[in-house]
């Protein structure tokens, strides 16, 4: 299996440092609202390699954690914490936001059929650790204190920062448009520790340095250690955390632990909505929950993954559109009568698309190409690699009985009645196919 590295800028032959064993660490949310289609698309292209590696014989431990705390707005070095910020528009407390939206997130992973994380820790449940982490790096004179009470990563003592983005100092305080804060020793320097307002105490804790919270990249160095170890497998987001967030990470860990961080970093590609970048002020953010009134998560992915991961991909009507004729072509064709033997040629194309880098539209248009080939146990792997839920109409009681009522009312010429029906099954998620023969209803 192959699989493309950021920090290589290739393609490298995968090899576990555990024999049949993978650590896989993904950025997760920041709980101040509700996951748009963006970060939909990122925790699939992981649920994906999750389920093929799996599927590959490999043991995942799969973590994604939980930021609820530090994440300042606009990814500033001073400013407002994105919760706080969220607690302060709506009026709830912090804890009834970090709540609320960690259950939404866990709810939307769920309805998306993703397999939930084998661990999401949350930065507040790790304060000690990030505390111990960011003492050893002063202690190595990676990092220093002001007299603001703030903790400061010097850049200019990791000879290789940049590695990950390939941008080299000056570039990046050329290209900065974050004011830096006033007490850092260089502008390139981020922060491991901020102090808080005097009188602050909600998501601030004690510190050698000051009342105060974590820094947004720490959390992330302090939770993959403590979960997979100085070194794992796979470090992986959206391309967007490239630089700064994962180019931090790497400074800090590999700083303190003279070891690499990951072996593989992998970024899923940018989504766009209708050729735009997704922007409140464009009003044009469109959350999991919004998308999945229209589509079903089975036509979602299968939308998403016939564009490469690595790949920009935009949301349109006639992008998912092919999602729904994907999904209704596959489900036909399962509903059907499937050979007893599968064609080995086509299995072995498919599965070698997914060892090339996880090269699902290829993949797919094989599948798709050679429908009515493969056997149902064949079929069914597929349908777990690729994270797609088949349900049977008839496994629905009220389902089932809405079926009954439509076929009375068809052969009693009730088509008012039956039309009615029709559209009950459909909102409960089924597509309904009448043919000459029979009617097929398959799920959607």
């Amino acid at each position: 299996m192959q699989l493309y590295n950021t920090l290589s800028a290739k393609k490298e032959e995968f090899h576990s440092i555990a024999l049949d064993k993978v650590g896989l660490y993904v950025c997760g949310p920041t709980v101040y609202d509700y996951d748009h289609i963006g970060h939909a698309r990122t925790y699939l292209t992981f649920d994906l390699l999750n389920r093929f590696l799996r599927f590959s014989g490999y043991d995942v431990t799969y973590v994604q954690n939980i930021t609820d705390v530090g994440h300042l707005v606009n990814d500033a070095e001073t400013g407002t914490d994105k919760i706080r910020q969220k607690a302060q528009e709506t009026g709830a407390s912090t804890s009834e936001i970090i709540t609320h939206f960690t259950q939404a997130h866990l709810k939307d992973l769920r309805a998306l059929n993703i397999l939930l994380p084998s661990h999401s820790p949350k930065a507040s449940d790790h304060i000690k650790e990030i505390i111990t982490f960011i003492k050893e790096l002063i202690t190595d004179n990676y990092a220093y204190v002001t007299d603001l009470g703030n903790v400061y990563f010097s850049v200019a003592r990791k000879s290789d920062y940049g590695k990950l983005s390939r941008r080299g100092v000056a570039e990046i305080l050329t290209g900065s448009r974050v004011e830096p804060a006033r007490d850092k020793r260089s502008p390139a320097d981020f922060a491991l520790w901020k102090a808080a307002p005097l009188g602050a105490k909600d998501l601030t804790w004690e510190s050698p340095w000051s009342r105060g919270f974590p820094g947004w990249h720490i959390e992330c160095s302090a939770m993959s250690r403590q979960y997979l170890g100085d070194t794992f497998d796979i470090h992986g987001s959206a391309v967007e955390h490239v630089f700064p967030h994962h180019e931090n990470e790497i400074a800090q860990s590999e700083a303190l632990t003279g070891k690499p961080l990951a072996n593989w970093w992998i970024h899923a590609g940018m989504l766009t909505v209708n050729g735009a970048k997704m922007s409140k002020s464009l009003r044009n953010t469109v959350s999991v929950q919004d998308t999945l009134k229209e589509y079903s998560a089975n036509e979602l992915r299968l939308a998403l993954f016939q564009t490469h991961y690595r790949k920009p991909f935009d949301y349109t009507k006639q992008a998912m559109a092919q999602g729904v004729s994907l999904r209704s072509k596959f489900f036909l064709a399962y509903a059907g009568a499937l050979p007893e033997n599968s064609d080995r040629a086509l299995w072995d194309e498919i599965i070698s698309a997914l060892e090339d880098d996880l090269d699902s539209p290829r993949a797919l248009a094989a599948w798709s190409e050679g429908i009515g080939r493969l056997n149902r146990e064949d079929t069914d792997q597929l349908f777990a690699v690729f994270g797609l839920s088949f349900k049977k109409a008839t496994d629905n009681d009220k389902v089932a009985e809405l079926i009954r009522e439509r076929d009375r009312a068809r052969s009693q010429k009730d088509f008012l009645t039956a039309d009615n029906r029709k559209a009950e099954i459909v909102q409960l998620g089924f597509e309904v196919i009448d043919t000459d023969r029979e009617s097929l209803y398959l799920p959607r």
